[in-house]
């Protein structure tokens, strides 16, 4: 994601924003299923992810429209902004890693399996290979069945938290790195 020309970001897999709402600890803690609560934490990451790679991308622009001296200015935050993005990233790829160990107890919870499958592979592959039509066809079958996933879009607060608390870590790493008189990774 950090090379501006690979990062296009793509919609929510099958979902409609209308049909999402959160799934709180509370759902949780009085049985929600426990995939729904995993799609619910990974679409949050996931929408950290997409915005932190957004900042990156126009940072990365500033630094090559910028004159020298303050370049090296806007290179700190772009270098920042590219951690935190891969930050982000590995966070999204740890709740992945968590599907397999995550029970789904309700048809919802299999859809929403399913969604986290096809939602990570939909930056990466071609989607017209197979299985991935096929997939998306067991989804929308399964959608047409027991509804839509219901999952919301993260409160604005929420997404800001965790954008800052990745912000902090880069920023971390980035000092170090400096410190240390590493050569920064991007």
């Amino acid at each position: 994601m950090a090379d501006s020309d690979n990062s296009t970001t793509l919609p929510s897999v099958t979902q409609e924003r209308g049909d999402r709402r959160d799934v709180s600890e509370a759902d949780l803690a009085a049985g929600a299923d426990p995939a729904l609560v995993l799609l619910a934490e990974w679409w949050r990451t996931q929408h950290v992810s997409r915005v932190l790679c957004r900042l990156q991308q126009r940072l990365e622009r500033r630094v090559l429209d910028a004159a020298y001296p303050k370049a090296m200015d806007e290179k700190v935050n772009y270098s920042i902004a590219y951690h935190a993005e891969i930050e982000a990233a590995t966070a999204a790829l740890a709740l992945q890693d968590r599907l397999l160990d995550t029970p789904a107890r309700s048809l919802p919870g299999i859809v929403a399996k399913l969604e986290m499958i096809v939602g990570a592979d939909r930056e990466i592959d071609d989607l017209t290979d197979f299985p991935w039509p096929h997939i998306a066809s067991v989804v929308r079958d399964l959608k047409a069945i027991v509804g839509s996933v219901p999952i919301d879009r993260p409160a604005k607060a929420v997404v800001r938290a965790d954008i800052s608390s990745h912000w902090r870590g880069a920023t971390k790493l980035v000092s170090a790195l400096e410190r240390d008189g590493v050569e920064r990774l991007c």
